[in-house]
């Protein structure tokens, strides 16, 4: 599905781009690529800023290994727990 509607827009963005004229080819297709990255890649180009902030999602990542989301109480008291003993 994904494959599909990467290839419609991308169809589109060509029937477009050349309606338009055409430039240069390299730095139209340069653009597409980048568009296509941005466009599918936003969650997976995501870094984790500071040091807090990566302590707590190995946390809440282990946290998701022990428990299962029927136990959310005890999940969010694994993390604080966990986050406690990193901190020290």
């Amino acid at each position: 599905m994904r494959l599909l509607l990467a290839f419609l827009f991308v169809a589109a963005a060509v029937g477009l781009a050349s309606a338009q004229g055409n430039p240069n080819k390299s730095d139209e297709v340069l653009r597409q690529r980048i568009l296509l990255k941005e466009r599918f890649n936003k969650g997976w180009d995501v870094q984790v800023e500071n040091a807090q902030d990566r302590i707590e999602a190995r946390c809440k990542a282990e946290a998701r290994r022990h428990y299962s989301v029927v136990h959310p109480i005890k999940r969010r008291k694994f993390v604080q727990d966990c986050m406690e003993r990193k901190r020290r």
